[in-house]
């Protein structure tokens, strides 16, 4: 349904989405507001006034940190950049701590955010004026990218290099990807920057995730249609996560190529010209995997197209849990009321918006999207989730327990809507949210005004909501959310946590070292590639066994003990006997090492030209540091049959070479 209803809009409404006014539109939106009228006179409330506190008050342990000035938020923020280096570490370390980014962003920051609670802290406007004109919150984003870079070269690095159970390799390439996901908070600052360096960055950034369209749909097509069947990147009630999220990514890029070829035709340019910047990012994308092809091999490309997929799932996986349920009033065929603060889910959680930038605080950016993360608000009677988007994301991959946390929440922000179509009030009280409007922002104005009419843009009169809260929390008035409700289980339970860690080091430091080891040979237990299968078997190993024998044949301190031979017998055998004895299921029809090499006086120096003919030609063929070690490891251990009777080098060249190259 989603699909058809986007199909038909996409051709039907893409350049007439805000039609003007009319005297038959302006008809019909008068009988709309006589049936509001009505509406006023009829609305009953179904739900308690406690229901609506329980779910918009997330208390905590009042350690915000929005109030603590411009140093400590700015420092807050470069807590992003951990999973990258827990990404790092869990690799070196090996064994199961590969998936430590990815336990600890799916299992220990939920755990912490419900701990924590939330910052609902507001910035005052003198406050604002200052965080807002500070160039540090943008430096802190300009770390983003090189990191990245980083991380994920150090991860092509490692799978390229490194000999991987299939479970380490996972691990590694999940946490990475875990890390990059997180990442989109610090990605989608960027992008709505106009600063030059901060939009390159932005834009980069999703070439090496390999999701180069994602800004084009999401600043002129997602900001646009948000809330509406329109908008592929927004979940209604039902949609399953499995199920949206490969849809979202397709149908978001074809509404990017949509909007690239609306830009490109304002410009007098086709939509397959040099200019499209989807073609220009995904050329970037080839660049950067020919690269890591160039340096680390082709061992590194599954990775490297498998993390870039697992952080575009993320992205995709967050606009699921951000919007969902939630839908825009249509005022005429195609056409939706403005983009509001009942259009998005807001979740003040301390930990998780320094990781990601405040961008839960969703509604505001949505309602206001060129306000800069550092000076978004939060307000409790915005849809608030019951926690941050990490506890989110991991409740989602379970559909049946998300939707039976999340459907009743719906309910209960649909009826809100109700009482404020019909009285103008959000239970029971004033208008809580400041004014102001502009839901289309980017760094290209003239693009924006074809995607958004002016009437939609409202200038906001002051940051300061109409409704005060805080009084409102002080006289103990019905239907305000209490901010620090639940604070002594909450500390409780961070007690309880601390007692845990501490009592678990106690613990490690007696039986840690067996512990460690255990698990790592749990770990290296799991199934896992031959060494046949890692060199790409007999399609990889003919190749590369006609290299080494080409050395063995040329170079004069192996060459006379092939001389008069039949090489593509022998060539053959020696395929057979690499191919078997790297564990491929093939079977050696030559004779016995031992049995061949008894009587030729091969040379020790010979030996060793042999091996450097191995490694020289796995090094050409762009096999990694762990296959040469291993072969050369299979190699050596043949010495003894090999060499039963070693002769001095001076008396080889002329010994008898008789039974040479016959394996």
């Amino acid at each position: 349904k989603l699909q058809f209803l986007y199909l038909i809009a996409f051709n039907s409404h893409i350049h007439t989405r805000h039609p003007p006014m009319t005297p038959a539109l302006e008809e019909k939106l008068h009988a709309k507001g006589k049936a509001d009228a009505v509406a006023q006179d009829n609305f009953v409330r179904k739900h308690d006034l406690q229901e609506f506190e329980s779910i918009q008050s997330h208390g905590g342990l009042g350690l915000s940190l929005t109030d603590k000035g411009l140093l400590l938020n700015v420092l807050g923020h470069f807590s992003a950049y951990l999973p990258s280096a827990l990404c790092v570490l869990g690799a070196v370390w090996g064994g199961a701590w590969t998936w430590l980014t990815f336990v600890v962003g799916w299992v220990v920051v939920p755990i912490a955010d419900l701990i924590l609670g939330a910052d609902s802290y507001n910035l005052t406007e003198e406050e604002e004026k200052k965080f807002a004109e500070s160039v540090w919150f943008r430096v802190v984003t300009w770390f983003h990218f090189p990191i990245q870079v980083a991380t994920v070269t150090f991860g092509a690095y490692w799978v390229a290099t490194h000999d991987l159970t299939w479970a380490e390799w996972l691990g590694v390439t999940f946490s990475i990807g875990t890390a990059e996901g997180f990442g989109i908070g610090c990605v989608h600052e960027l992008i709505h920057r106009p600063g030059t360096v901060d939009f390159v960055s932005g834009v980069l950034s999703l070439c090496w995730s390999n999701y180069g369209h994602f800004w084009i749909e999401h600043l002129w097509g997602h900001h646009r249609n948000v809330a509406s069947p329109l908008d592929p990147a927004s979940s209604d009630v039902g949609d399953n996560v499995w199920t949206f999220v490969p849809r979202c990514m397709w149908l978001s890029f074809v509404e990017a190529w949509g909007i690239e070829a609306k830009i490109l035709k304002s410009r007098g340019k086709g939509a397959l010209s040099v200019d499209n910047r989807i073609l220009q990012a995904y050329a970037v994308t080839a660049l950067v995997a020919g690269a890591y092809h160039q340096a680390f091999g082709l061992a590194a490309l599954p990775f490297f197209f498998a993390q870039g997929f697992i952080a575009a799932w993320i992205v995709d996986n967050t606009n699921y849990i951000e919007h969902y349920g939630l839908r825009r009033k249509e005022v005429s065929p195609g056409v939706y009321e403005r983009v509001g603060w009942l259009h998005a889910w807001d979740t003040p959680e301390l930990l998780s918006n320094s990781l990601l930038f405040k961008i839960q605080r969703h509604p505001d950016h949505h309602t206001n999207a060129g306000r800069p993360y550092q000076v978004l608000r939060t307000y409790p009677q915005a849809p608030t989730l019951p926690t941050g988007y990490a506890g989110m994301i991991a409740l989602s991959w379970f559909p049946p327990l998300f939707w039976y946390v999340m459907d009743w929440r719906v309910a209960l922000v649909k009826e809100q809507e109700r009482e404020f179509r019909a009285t103008g009030t959000l239970l029971g009280n004033a208008y809580p949210f400041p004014d102001g409007a502009q839901a289309v922002y980017s760094f290209d104005t003239e693009a924006d005004k074809l995607f958004i009419p002016a009437d939609y843009v409202v200038r906001a009169s002051s940051n300061q909501p109409a409704f005060d809260q805080y009084a409102a929390q002080k006289e103990g008035r019905r239907g305000v959310s209490q901010y620090g409700r639940n604070r002594g289980s909450r500390v409780a339970a961070l007690l309880a946590l601390v007692l845990a860690v501490v009592g678990g080091a106690a613990v490690y430091g007696g039986f840690g070292a067996t512990v460690h080891v255990q698990t790592d040979r749990a770990v290296r237990a799991l199934p896992r590639p031959t060494l046949f299968d890692r060199l790409g078997g007999l399609e990889g190993i003919r190749p590369l066994v006609s290299s080494i024998y080409a050395k063995h044949t040329a170079d004069p301190l192996t060459a006379a003990w092939f001389e008069g031979k039949n090489h593509p017998v022998v060539e053959e055998h020696v395929v057979e006997f690499f191919a078997a004895g790297t564990g491929g299921d093939v079977t050696y029809t030559g004779r016995g090492m031992l049995d061949v090499h008894r009587g030729m006086q091969i040379s020790g120096e010979a030996f060793l030209a042999v091996q450097d003919h191995v490694l020289t030609s796995l090094a050409e063929h762009g096999y990694g540091q762990a296959v040469k070690d291993e072969v050369l490891g299979i190699l050596f251990s043949l010495r003894p049959d090999v060499l039963p009777d070693l002769k001095p080098i001076a008396t080889a060249a002329t010994g008898s070479a008789g039974e040479a190259g016959e394996l």
